[in-house]
């Protein structure tokens, strides 16, 4: 199995807990008659957050792989590094991006519950 196929079950994880959140958040607003959210803010504390993940992930993963950590075999990446870490490996950061804030909507105290 390689890497990318493990992250793909991960990846398929996230995305469907973002559009049940995303539903869930949608009929929340409908049911309590507020005004629709603003998504523009949501997706864009998403990207910024992935980008700041990414950066963080490229710096560490390099460390500690640097100091033999851990290594990557190479058959089971695609070959495309960012310095010694496989792209592959930012695909974890991808999918925490995009399911953490999923979780926080439908769990009962997070903001998507009771919005202002």
């Amino acid at each position: 199995m390689t890497y990318l196929l493990l992250n793909l079950g991960f990846l398929a994880l996230a995305a469907a807990m973002a559009l049940v959140a995303a539903l869930v958040h949608r009929r929340r607003q409908a049911v309590s008659g507020l005004p629709a959210g603003r998504p523009r803010k949501v997706i864009a504390a998403v990207v910024l957050g992935f980008l700041v993940l990414c950066v963080l992930t490229a710096v560490f993963d390099n460390l500690m792989i640097a100091v033999g950590l851990f290594e990557y075999s190479a058959e089971h990446t695609s070959g495309w590094r960012i310095g010694l870490a496989p792209l592959e490996d930012f695909a974890y950061v991808l999918a925490a991006a995009v399911l953490l804030p999923a979780v926080w909507i439908l769990l009962p105290g997070g903001k998507g519950a009771h919005d202002e």
